[in-house]
């Protein structure tokens, strides 16, 4: 008659399985667990070669990555000195904007609106401000560097403090995860340091 236990042989056979398993899960609970590092997706970065910005519409020149890609000054429509760069592999933008200066207080009242542009940024979790002079080139300005997940980490403005006043402003055309984006961001403000020093006015 069955009685529904296991043979005798059946439970040793199971004892054998069991203990094993037991043994197992009691060293992976007495293990510390380390969650791994979140990953980001590779960003593959060409070779820096620079090209020059320049033509009769200009009042100054200067040079640039040929990763950027200008607007042309026919199809913009934008005003005398005003330019777009573009760096479509990444989705940023170069913003340039031109003012012919003719008071000391205008000049003033434009760096005091580039000043308020950059303090009303989102996301920034803090602000470096970086002055600059070429006097020999007569161009000066600041350059401002934005910490955080904002979606324009560098902007800066030049003059030649009498009549010319230069603006850029790097704009991601999404909100980017600042440590994901860090290469991009490094390679673009180098972009732009390199327009910086290499910037003259006709």
């Amino acid at each position: 008659m069955k009685t529904g236990k296991y043979p005798k042989k059946n439970r040793q056979s199971r004892r054998v399985w069991i203990g094993p398993l037991v043994l197992l899960l009691f060293a992976a609970c007495s293990e510390d667990y380390t969650p791994k590092p979140r990953g980001y997706f590779r960003i593959d970065l060409p070779e820096v070669k620079y090209q020059m910005v320049g033509d009769s519409a200009l009042p100054y020149v200067f040079e640039i990555s040929t990763a950027a890609r200008r607007d042309s000054v026919s199809s913009s429509g934008q005003p005398r000195g005003w330019l777009t760069l573009h760096y479509p592999e990444w989705r940023a933008t170069l913003y340039c904007s031109y003012l012919e200066i003719h008071r000391e207080e205008e000049l003033a009242k434009a760096f005091s609106d580039v000043r308020r542009l950059v303090g009303r940024q989102q996301s920034v979790e803090a602000i470096r401000e970086k002055a600059y002079q070429n006097p020999q080139e007569r161009v000066y300005g600041s350059l401002y560097f934005l910490a955080g997940d904002c979606v324009s980490p560098v902007q800066f403005a030049l003059t030649d403090s009498m009549s010319h006043f230069f603006r850029g402003a790097l704009y991601y055309d999404f909100t980017p995860k600042a440590d994901s984006i860090a290469p991009v961001t490094d390679y673009l403000q180098n972009d732009i340091i390199h327009l910086i020093e290499t910037f003259s006015w006709k």
